[in-house]
């Protein structure tokens, strides 16, 4: 398709000091004002545009490429530039400087850009884009471009807009651009069919299922110097005819499909190019965006690649192009590929332990040995280490949490307290209760307790007093419900539990959870590629800026923002069964428990 343009200019009061301008050629268009506080804006401006024509001689064919002509003409004393490109029936736009871009579809009209930046899209018959400069948009009231937009043509809504500036004090300097769509013209692309083709599918449709009608056919179109020809002879004759003719036909036929897989293959080719442009393009100003572009890029060419064979020219140039645009997902998606190290073995410190569980206060890990009922310390930074606690008073230890020196364990009976300086139990100093399901996770933050119930869905919290520790309770409250009574979520798969205000949960379903004062605010993890697996395990904390999620199935560690959108991800090849992880972002260091040892990754 070839957008058919119909155009309008808007041009303010000028001095010498404020100049703006319309700049139109037969491949692109844009809008330019200078300030120049020496006097000299015309000549400037002058200039800028003959720079633009110049540079715009040999279409651009993609958004970086009317990026870098727009910031090679760009220079001090230009405010505003915007330029717009249309290719088929998609615009290049690109804004250096301030100014405002605004599309009218319909009955609506949108801000498109107001900053620095470069976006493309596909446009529609009727739609009508407005590129206003900076002194243009702080002169009139948005109001008054709803009002002259209103099904007036473009050039109606020029003139408009032109007798606005001039009536309005501080337009000097002002210009617009008003590119309506009055239409869309289709380009043929396909190379016709020929007649003598479409005679043939048509000839040999209508006898191929009948050998008479076959000879009787190809008899029609013998010369008559061959009618005196013996029978027996004209048959075989007449036998190769038919071959010879059902093989051009098929030949044809072959020909005109290669010659559409080839025109669908172009396309294809074009659009991945054009997201690919794009992509790169939008990176820097909005990430998300611009990996959706270049995921788009090889979805699309993915399995074009997968057909074609390398050898041929084709292939190769698509391999080319496939390859440039895996780099750049790559670089995009922050993709860092590790390989997981021992960071710390328990057997070390006593034979045949191995690891269950693990907590984490600031610089100090606890660890758990199930089994062997112990319960060990580890230092994040210094890896010194030490057993402070086990024995008869841990059968059927579960998990472990750490506030300050205090290391809290839950047994069957009930949670027990020891300090890393002391080494001295005190058992039970939290009763199982009765109202506890089956608890499966528990955490310490800001001294409280929190107690992950996947049995009945429930969080159950031990807020820290100053009772002494000698009474039942002693140092926490009576047992309460951290959720609201109508907050009802599902926790029977949960991985975990992790603690920074919010209350974040992992499930082995493929679900992320967060819940805020008892609410459970809606998590929604964006732009991650692939997506998330199922068996998923979360951990943050007040001192980590971002989330990090544990991904056994694809065997990597992803990191979002708090706000889900994606940052990066750390993949390894080895085969882990990785259960849980704590992170520190202040030690560049990510731990895996995996196997009963703990692993170590780096963060970059």
């Amino acid at each position: 398709m070839r957008i058919t343009p119909a155009l309008g200019s808007v041009v303010g009061p000028i001095d010498d000091s404020r100049w703006g301008q319309v700049f139109i050629s037969p491949t692109a268009y844009g809008v330019v004002e200078i300030e120049d506080s020496r006097g000299n804006a015309r000549n400037r401006g002058v200039g800028i545009l003959t720079k633009l024509s110049q540079q715009l001689e040999i279409p651009p064919k993609s958004l970086r490429v009317c990026q870098e002509v727009a910031i090679k003409v760009m220079e001090e004393g230009v405010v505003s530039l915007l330029l717009l490109v249309p290719i088929g029936r998609v615009l290049y736009i690109v804004l250096l400087g301030e100014g405002t871009v605004f599309l009218k579809r319909g009955e609506q009209l949108s801000c498109l850009m107001n900053k620095v930046g470069a976006i493309s899209g596909e446009v529609s018959e009727g739609d009508t884009v407005a590129l206003i400069s900076r002194s243009a948009i702080a002169s009139l009231p948005r109001e008054a471009f709803t009002h002259v937009f209103d099904h007036l043509s473009a050039l109606e809504v020029a003139e408009k807009l032109t007798l606005l500036l001039h009536e309005t004090h501080g337009g000097n300097g002002a210009a617009a651009l008003i590119f309506q769509v009055k239409g869309l013209i289709p380009i043929e692309e396909d190379a016709p069919v020929s007649s003598s083709l479409l005679v043939s599918r048509r000839g040999i449709a209508s006898v191929i299922g009948d050998p008479r009608r076959v000879v009787s056919f190809i008899r029609r179109k013998t010369p008559a110097s061959m009618i005196g020809v013996p029978r027996r002879p004209m048959a075989i004759v007449t036998i190769v005819l038919g071959v010879l003719f059902l093989v051009s036909v098929v030949l044809g036929v072959r020909k005109q499909m290669n010659v559409r897989k080839n025109t669908d293959i172009a396309k294809a080719v074009a659009s991945a190019q054009h997201a690919l442009d794009e992509g790169v393009a939008l990176f820097p100003l909005n990430s998300v965006k611009g990996r959706e572009r270049l995921t788009q890029a090889k979805d699309i060419l993915a399995p074009i690649a997968a057909g074609i064979s390398p050898k041929s020219k084709e292939g190769r140039d698509i391999a080319l192009l496939y390859g440039q645009i895996i780099d750049n997902l790559t670089l995009a998606m922050q993709i860092t590929k590790v390989e997981p190290q021992l960071f710390f073995d328990p057997e070390l410190i006593k034979k045949g332990a191995t690891i269950h569980a693990l907590g984490r206060a600031e610089d100090t890990l606890v660890l758990l040995d199930r089994l062997g009922k112990t319960v060990f310390t580890l230092g994040f930074s210094s890896k010194s280490n030490q057993i402070v606690a086990g024995g008869e008073g841990y059968d059927g230890a579960l998990f472990v949490a750490i506030h300050g020196d205090i290391v809290y364990t839950l047994t069957k009976d009930g949670v027990n307290r020891v300090s890393t300086r002391e080494k001295k139990t005190i058992p039970q100093m939290i009763k199982t209760d009765a109202e506890w399901g089956m608890v499966g996770a528990m955490i310490s933050y800001g001294g409280n307790l929190y107690l992950l119930d996947t049995q009945k869905s429930r969080i159950w919290k031990y807020i820290a007093t100053d009772a002494p520790l000698t009474a039942s309770l002693g140092g926490f409250s009576e047992l309460r419900e951290y959720l609201n009574p109508d907050t009802l979520p599902d926790f029977s798969r949960a991985t975990g539990i992790a603690v920074d205000g919010s209350v974040w949960i992992g499930t082995s379903d493929g679900r992320l959870m967060r819940f805020t004062q008892g609410k459970e605010n809606t998590f929604v993890a964006q732009g991650v590629t692939p997506g998330l697996g199922q068996y998923l395990a979360v951990y943050t904390s007040d001192d980590e800026k971002s989330l990090y999620v544990l991904d056994r199935d694809n065997k990597r560690v992803v990191v979002l923002t708090k706000d889900g959108l994606y940052v990066s991800q750390y993949t390894w090849e080895r085969p882990m069964d990785a259960t849980q992880l704590v992170v520190s972002e202040k030690l560049k260091r990510i731990l895996l428990l995996a196997d009963g040892k703990l692993y170590s990754v780096e963060l970059k």
